[in-house]
């Protein structure tokens, strides 16, 4: 591919050498390719294991209750916690995607994300599981700005509205999702509700390799 000059740089224009012809076209014009896919279903799963890891909460805490000794007070600051995080997640990552690159920030973040969310376990205070909480709802609002930034960003123009739609599905199904697992889950013994947590680091897994 020849060097792009000054004022290819400028425009976002380049030219790439198809069949021994140059063919000048902008960077939103570029046609749909199996990195456009990859990219797309990359943040579309990273999407979907947000609405996962903020959806199973609910019904996890309806039974890890007694075992917690959760009291009204917990259940309304465990159930709002990662809410808490996410906002702090998407308003500090920004600059730190803008120095780094997003790429390395999203994979960082699945890992992370994946390994947090298989820490249940290991709780057994309800300031534990604040904590964990907290910082999975960090996490989440990292995967927030980068996913979405990184998608608009790579998707041509021709198919980004269909695309960027896709993100809110995504969400929605993490979220529905999770509560289907939770039921699923419900009977399978005292530890019923750290596995309903536990199984949120499944997507995120799933995501990562991409």
């Amino acid at each position: 591919m020849p060097a792009r000059d000054h004022n290819s740089r400028a425009s976002g224009a380049f030219h790439p050498r198809v069949c021994g012809t140059n063919l000048k076209f902008a960077y939103d014009d570029a046609p749909l390719t199996a990195f456009h896919a990859r990219v797309a279903t990359a943040a579309v799963g990273g999407v979907f294991s947000d609405g996962f890891g903020l959806g199973g909460i609910g019904i996890a805490l309806s039974l890890a209750g007694k075992d917690l000794e959760l009291t009204p007070l917990w259940l309304g600051l465990l159930g709002g916690a990662s809410l808490f995080g996410l906002f702090f997640g998407a308003l500090l990552t920004g600059p730190l995607a803008d120095q780094h690159g997003r790429r390395p920030v999203f994979a960082y973040n699945m890992l992370l994300l994946s390994l947090f969310s298989a820490l249940p376990f290991l709780v057994s205070a309800s300031w534990q599981l604040l904590i964990l909480r907290l910082i999975i709802g960090f996490l989440l609002g990292t995967d927030y700005v980068v996913s979405k930034a990184m998608l608009t960003e790579f998707t041509p123009r021709s198919v980004r509205g269909r695309i960027m739609s896709s993100l809110s599905v995504a969400w929605a199904g993490g979220y529905a999702c999770a509560f289907i697992v939770g039921v699923l889950l419900s009977d399978s013994g005292p530890d019923a509700w750290r596995w309903m947590l536990v199984v949120a680091a499944v997507p995120c897994l799933l995501v990562l390799p991409l």
